[in-house]
C-alpha cells in the first residue's frame, strides 16, 4: 500500500513535537476518513502557545517559507515548510478569517484530538466547521456527508445491539415461561392425584364399601 507524501511527513516529524499539542486536518485528514485519494499536503494545527516550540523543531528538519499574503485568512500564527521531496507542511494557531472587515476566529481544543496509529488527528466535526469558515463548500459537502453516514452507522449499530438484547431478553423468557409450565403441569397432576387419593379415603372403607352403610340406624 502506497503511502501519501504528507502522511509519510507527519510520520516522520510526529517525534519532534512530542509533548507538544498539535493535529492533523486538512486533506490528510481527508486521506485517513477515506475521503480524499492523493492529499498533496499536510496541515498541523498546534495551540497557539506551543506554536514557537514546534517551529523551531521543524526547523530542523524542514525549510521554511516566508508566510505567504492571503486575503482572508489572518491567522495568529502561520508557518510554511517544506520537505526535501517537495511535500508542503502548514504549521497553524489561532485561525482567524476577515469577511468584509469583521474576524471570526475558531480555536484548537487539543482535548478533542483522535489519536489512532500514534498520530493526533482533528476531529471531523472541528474542521467541517474550518471548511465553512473558509468557504470550501465541496469540502463542506464531503464531511457533512461523511458525518451523516457514520452516525447512520452508529445508529445502526445501536439498534442492532438493542435487538439481540431483546433476543437474549425473549429467549431467556420463553425458557422461563416453559419451565413454568412444565412446573404448573406436575403442581396440577400430583393435585389430582391427591384429589383421587383424597376421595378414596373419604368415601369408602378398606374393603370397598362406602361409610356411609356403617353408620347406626338411628342416624
Amino acid at each position: 500500500m502506497n503511502i501519501p507524501a504528507p502522511l509519510s511527513l507527519a510520520r516522520h516529524i510526529a517525534p519532534l513535537l512530542n509533548g507538544l499539542d498539535w493535529a492533523i486536518g486538512g486533506s490528510t485528514l481527508l486521506h485517513h476518513l477515506g475521503l480524499e485519494a492523493n492529499p498533496q499536503d499536510l496541515d498541523l494545527m498546534i495551540t497557539p502557545e506551543h506554536f514557537a516550540q514546534a517551529q523551531l523543531r521543524l526547523r530542523e528538519v524542514l525549510n521554511e517559507e516566508a508566510r505567504p499574503a492571503h486575503p482572508r485568512n489572518v491567522a495568529q500564527h502561520f508557518a510554511r515548510f517544506i520537505s526535501s521531496d517537495g511535500t508542503t507542511l502548514d504549521l497553524i494557531a489561532g485561525i482567524a478569517v476577515q469577511d468584509e472587515g469583521r474576524v471570526s476566529s475558531w480555536d484548537f481544543v487539543p482535548a478533542q484530538v483522535d489519536w489512532t496509529d500514534s498520530l493526533p488527528w482533528m476531529r471531523a466535526e472541528d474542521w467541517l466547521e474550518l471548511y465553512t469558515l473558509f468557504r470550501r463548500p465541496f469540502r463542506v459537502q464531503q464531511l457533512h456527508n461523511w458525518l451523516l453516514a457514520r452516525d447512520a452507522d452508529t445508529r445502526s449499530a445501536e439498534l442492532e445491539i438493542r435487538l439481540a438484547f431483546l433476543d437474549d431478553t425473549v429467549e431467556t423468557l420463553s425458557t422461563t415461561l416453559a419451565r413454568q409450565q412444565q412446573e404448573i403441569d406436575l403442581l396440577q397432576e400430583q393435585l389430582r392425584l391427591l384429589y383421587r387419593q383424597s376421595a378414596r379415603g373419604s368415601g369408602e372403607n378398606s374393603d370397598g364399601h362406602s361409610l356411609r352403610d356403617e353408620l347406626p340406624p338411628h342416624y
